[in-house]
């Protein structure tokens, strides 16, 4: 029995609820349904604490973190995008529930839309910041201009916008309810429904990719790189000290090290090399995160061996958003410190508050003193 091979507009104007045959069975439906609500209220919660903490406070107001707002906002309106396909999942009897597949559409276009420019954001922030560590700051200060910043992410979003909508205007692929992986998604079975996932693939996940892994690689080498001079300047530091110490009692007590700036010059510099080091180890984890929630899914877009296991590879990918928030956010020691106290509502405590924040304080002690 054929399927019929819906539009876009067929699928907003369905008014009757369609059959559904689905490769899994229900019990598989609802454990991934009960994910997909786990992972919509992480992102929510996770990426509005994140866009919070930097528009309550301004010392967090940094050109890194305009990229890092960027993706949780993508994150977030993912999160939001998820409950039509709980729906889906859920729905018993292989039935869509509503009387149209409009909702679904939207909330598949929006998925997709909101996962592509996560991962473009993913690519800008590796690039910031392998800009800041390996560039001297007068070139990073010229290139990441307001203005230009403003146009990277502009950029960014616009890629994802048109690289979502263009391909199923142009009549390649579409966005609608999936009938055999019960969810609001891209529809393989619509003309050039492949082609449109490989169009994806490319964009969203093998140029990210690419820009990604050549970044980390950059400062992975210039860390290691500083380290091996760290190494080598104490060495020499020791070295001056044990000759200063063997010359004459006299010559060495003319020019004996004060031990109070030695004290702070080795301290500087354990300083550095704990902060080079954790820099490295939460960029390496951000590497390691993509892999492993993004690179399934996408790689099941491309190969359709088993076409089971792309809903569980979802699953994974959309791990990906909530994740996010924790690499990039509770790990930076200042937003982190923000968002501690936003999740305790000790707002009062916010470093540098912003006018939003004190004007929001000044009118709830309004309403508490009235």
């Amino acid at each position: 029995m054929d399927l019929p091979i819906p539009s876009a507009t067929d699928v907003l104007n369905s008014t009757t609820p369609e059959t559904m045959i689905s490769l899994y069975t229900y019990p598989e439906r609802v454990v991934v349904a009960v994910f997909f609500i786990l992972i919509s209220i992480f992102d929510v919660v996770g990426n509005s604490v994140v866009i919070l903490a930097v528009v309550f406070s301004k010392k967090l107001r940094t050109s890194t973190n305009v990229f890092v707002v960027s993706l949780s906002v993508a994150d977030f309106i993912a999160g939001l995008s998820l409950p039509m396909s709980v729906v889906a999942l859920l729905s018993p009897g292989d039935t869509w529930p509503f009387d149209t597949e409009a909702p679904c559409f939207v909330g598949g276009l929006f998925l997709f839309i909101s996962s592509g420019s996560s991962l473009l954001n993913l690519a800008c922030i590796a690039l910031n910041r392998a800009v800041l560590i390996k560039r001297p700051m007068t070139t990073y200060l010229w290139l990441y201009t307001n203005r230009n910043i403003a146009v990277m992410v502009a950029t960014v979003w616009a890629v994802a916008i048109f690289g979502i909508l263009i391909p199923p205007l142009a009549g390649v692929g579409g966005f609608g309810l999936d009938r055999e992986h019960r969810t609001c998604s891209d529809l393989q079975n619509l003309p050039g429904g492949m082609t449109f996932d490989l169009i994806q693939t490319i964009t969203f996940y093998v140029v990210p990719l690419m820009v990604i892994l050549t970044c980390y690689v950059i400062i992975f080498v210039h860390v290691r790189h500083h380290f091996k001079t760290q190494k080598a300047r104490s060495q020499e530091n020791t070295a001056d000290v044990d000759a200063t110490a063997a010359s004459s009692s006299e010559k060495a007590k003319d020019h004996t090290l004060d031990p109070t700036a030695a004290k702070a010059a080795d301290a500087r510099r354990h300083r550095i090399s704990r902060q080079q080091l954790q820099i490295t180890v939460n960029l390496f984890t951000a590497f390691c995160a993509f892999l492993v929630c993004v690179s399934p899914y996408c790689v099941t877009m491309v190969v359709t061996t088993n076409d089971r296991f792309r809903l569980f590879s979802a699953v994974l990918f959309l791990c990906n958003s909530w994740v996010n928030p924790i690499i990039y956010g509770a790990k930076h020691p200042q937003l982190k410190n923000v968002m501690r106290r936003l999740l305790r509502c000790q707002y009062s405590q916010i470093e540098e508050p912003s006018d939003t924040l004190k004007a929001l304080m000044a009118c709830k002690k309004q309403q508490s003193n009235g």
